[in-house]
């Protein structure tokens, strides 16, 4: 089993990808870390795990993840938008390579789509011959129950490799 984690939000142009990050942070203005996690509160009692958001995909920067992430760095849990292209197994088939296990949300029809729409280039089907978990959730409705979802992968995920961490409220 993979040792890190990549949480992705996968979908096309305004479909919600940062509006998962926005809400899940808690913050309006959520940026992609520079050179630096960020702390990511996910449990009860101030309990959070440290992640690195690559919140704007590769795809629309004109950035390879790496480029993003830089070569030395190589962080536990990685939170990445990326866009429902061809190219975005690219930006897949780097994390898969570096060890990273997939947790996917296929936004499909995304906030701005018109119809569902297919997967006609079979990109989620080579998605799921990496190490990944797939699934497709609807970018039209309320974002809140699908933030839960990730929130709770990643503290489940954090909890059993020992990631989580404990704050103090002064």
């Amino acid at each position: 089993m993979a040792k890190k984690l990549l949480v992705a939000v996968i979908g096309h142009r305004n479909s919600g990808k940062s509006e998962t990050w926005k809400k899940l942070f808690n913050d309006k203005n959520i940026r992609t870390a520079q050179k630096s996690e960020r702390r990511l509160e996910v449990g009860q009692n101030c309990e959070y795990t440290n992640v690195f958001l690559i919140n704007g995909s590769p795809q629309e920067r004109g950035k390879k993840v790496e480029e993003i992430i830089q070569v030395n760095y190589n962080p536990e849990i990685v939170l990445c938008s990326i866009q429902f292209k061809k190219e975005a197994l690219n930006t897949l088939k780097y994390f898969h390579e570096n060890d990273y296990y997939i947790y996917l949300h296929w936004l499909n029809p995304g906030y701005n789509d018109t119809y569902e729409y297919p997967d006609s280039e079979n990109i989620i089907g080579d998605i799921l011959k990496m190490d990944s978990l797939v699934g497709k959730r609807n970018g039209k409705t309320n974002s809140d129950a699908r933030v839960e979802e990730i929130k709770n992968y990643i503290y489940d995920w954090s909890k059993r490799n020992r990631l989580l961490k404990v704050f103090s409220k002064v």
